[in-house]
């Protein structure tokens, strides 16, 4: 029996979108993003992209990552509703993990957290890269939460994406060979900290690293992971072990399921208060 995977998008379709571009260039570039994805993917595994209905943009912003966060979970709860098996957030910070988690009974996965525990099994240490200076303490917060402050070599580095970030992430998509030499140095800073694993913790700067066939860093012997490829595995297996074993998240706690009936009041109070204004 295949596994169909939900694949949130941070960002709204392209006629909503003020990243730029129209629906076929939107569609090219998700194709390439999820395209090293799909390669880790069973044959019978069916990843699907959805973009948020709306989007606050969310980022370089708590407050706006806190807005975009609703129409992210809305979308998750959407899958379960739609019998999707599990739901991955297209979005190497991780937003909106642990209330998602919550909303739904289906397995939902964080990109860096499922490369993270990852990489746990590949070196002793992990060094991160992000894409920009205010994602900083959202990688260190995450790390604070995964517990895995003792694995981590160094401080987070930062891809620099310039003036226009939008246009980078779509350039690093489309012309993978962009991101070196400065993400080869941001590698080897990481290395000479003592990381023995490199994670790009953004979802565009991590496969363009896997589109470039940079999965070690050269003469290091250092792996680099492609953060969307670890999500669909720890989706597959997670969903496995609940088909096979009945092995389910805790609901004890941090991940305990919210009850539907209360889940969906709340989410049409608020939509209610939402159309009032």
């Amino acid at each position: 029996m295949g596994i169909k995977i939900w694949w949130q998008d941070i960002l709204p379709s392209s006629e909503r979108s003020i990243v730029g571009g129209d629906a076929a260039t939107q569609k090219k570039i998700q194709d390439k993003l999820l395209g090293t994805a799909r390669k880790a993917a069973r044959e019978d595994t069916v990843i699907e992209v959805h973009n948020v209905k709306y989007s606050s943009y969310a980022f370089n912003a708590a407050y706006l990552e806190m807005l975009n966060n609703v129409w992210i979970i809305d979308g998750i709860i959407e899958a379960e509703t739609r019998g999707y098996d599990a739901a991955i957030i297209g979005c190497g910070n991780d937003p909106g993990l642990q209330e998602a988690r919550q909303a739904v009974d289906i397995p939902v996965i964080g990109c860096t957290e499922a490369a993270m525990l990852l990489a746990c099994s590949l070196g002793s240490k992990f060094g991160v890269v992000t894409v920009m200076d205010e994602f900083i303490p959202v990688c260190e917060k995450n790390i604070r939460n995964y517990g895995l402050g003792s694995r981590t070599a160094g401080p987070v580095r930062v891809y620099q994406m310039g003036n226009n970030p939008f246009a980078a992430l779509f350039e690093m998509v489309e012309n993978p060979a962009s991101i070196n030499p400065q993400f080869e140095m941001l590698c080897l800073e990481c290395i000479d900290d003592g990381a023995e694993v490199i994670i790009p913790a953004c979802a565009s700067l991590s496969p363009a690293t896997a589109l470039l066939g940079y999965t070690v860093v050269p003469g290091t012997g250092v792996p680099v992971i492609d953060i969307t490829q670890a999500a669909v595995k720890l989706a597959e297996t997670l969903v496995d072990l609940k088909r096979k074993t009945g092995l389910s998240k805790s609901q004890k706690n941090a991940y305990k399921s919210i009850p539907a009936k209360l889940r969906d009041k709340m989410r049409a109070a608020a939509n209610c208060m939402e159309k009032r204004v």
